[in-house]
């Protein structure tokens, strides 16, 4: 009994550290970043989720504390082990709410490299409208459970066609194993850089983000 009750205590103590490590740590980089997070967008690395599996990405700005952030999740569903579907909802500080919707297509596939592509619609509450093209999509693996992931991606104007500009996204991911159970198959955590559309990258600095990425 004496033995039963220990396990169970060591249980409690690490699933309270798996918490820590899942919410709290997330948060501290909030607070410690405050100029400099930013969401990474409808921008995924260029692995396909795989056939019959769902992966989801999530970013949080708890408690709006980053005035020009964003809540943000992207749900992914795997067609086939190549192509997905993918859409996303995002909330901004400003009370902008945007949606997407595209296509991923994964083109190259090897041990250390893939590569894919994607076209998507991105729709504003204001009732405007965005193409998501082209998009050059990649993650790059290392040893020992990272890999280096982002995209490059043109956003274009869906009434005048006008291009409006390249966002550029590059996150270093490293496996979670202590987080997967037998309902997720992968867990992931990303810090990295992002360059959102409307900035000259020769003139205007990159924003740190981070995502927790899931896949199951």
């Amino acid at each position: 009994m004496k033995q039963f009750f220990i396990s169970k205590k060591y249980k409690s103590i690490s699933q309270k550290n798996r918490l820590y490590y899942f919410l709290i740590i997330p948060t501290i980089i909030n607070l410690l970043l405050v100029d400099q997070l930013f969401a990474s967008g409808a921008y995924d690395k260029g692995t396909a989720t795989g056939k019959g599996r769902f992966e989801l990405s999530i970013t949080i700005n708890p408690f709006g504390i980053v005035h020009y952030g964003q809540n943000y999740a992207v749900l992914s569903y795997g067609i086939n082990n190549k192509i997905d579907l993918v859409t996303y909802y995002s909330s901004h500080q400003n009370g902008t709410e945007s949606q997407y919707l595209g296509a991923f297509y994964q083109f190259y596939d090897s041990k250390k490299l893939d590569l894919a592509t994607a076209f998507g619609i991105r729709n504003e509450n204001q009732g405007k409208f965005d193409i998501f093209a082209p998009q050059l999509l990649y993650n790059y693996h290392f040893s020992n459970d990272y890999s280096l992931g982002g995209s490059v991606v043109g956003v274009i104007d869906n009434e005048t066609f006008n291009n409006k500009g390249t966002a550029i996204d590059i996150t270093l991911y490293k496996k979670m194993n202590s987080l997967i159970n037998n309902k997720i198959k992968d867990a992931y955590i990303g810090f990295g850089f992002f360059k959102n559309s409307k900035a000259d990258l020769s003139k205007d600095k990159l924003y740190l983000h981070y995502s927790l990425d899931f896949i199951f």
